[in-house]
């Protein structure tokens, strides 16, 4: 399953410390978490928010990537929204199909 995640990060971290949480947890191993897929995994050049795009196959699995970031350093998110996500292409009949028993 595709998971889409919009993030904002606290903007009043210092950008170095973030650096290091992230090299500790990845050092760890908790991040990425195991069978997952990192697809893709932007960041603004401005404002420290971004977006990740992430397979995986549980819900558990998508708690534990976010959970690990905000355990190792609590308000690191200001911000946080994910959902699983679908192609376009796959949506659209579904929604259209809807649509016509709608108005039937």
């Amino acid at each position: 399953m595709i998971f889409i995640s919009y993030w904002e990060l606290n903007p009043d971290f210092d950008p170095s410390e973030l650096s290091e949480m992230a090299q500790m947890i990845i050092s760890k191993k908790l991040y990425p978490v195991e069978g997952t897929k990192t697809i893709a995994w932007y960041i603004s050049t401005s404002d420290y928010w971004g977006i990740s795009i992430t397979e995986a196959d549980t819900e558990e699995q998508m708690v534990q990537g976010t959970a690990v970031w905000r355990l190792a350093k609590p308000g690191v998110f200001k911000f946080i929204k994910t959902t699983p996500a679908m192609e376009l292409t796959k949506m659209l009949p579904i929604i259209m199909k809807l649509g016509k028993k709608i108005k039937e």
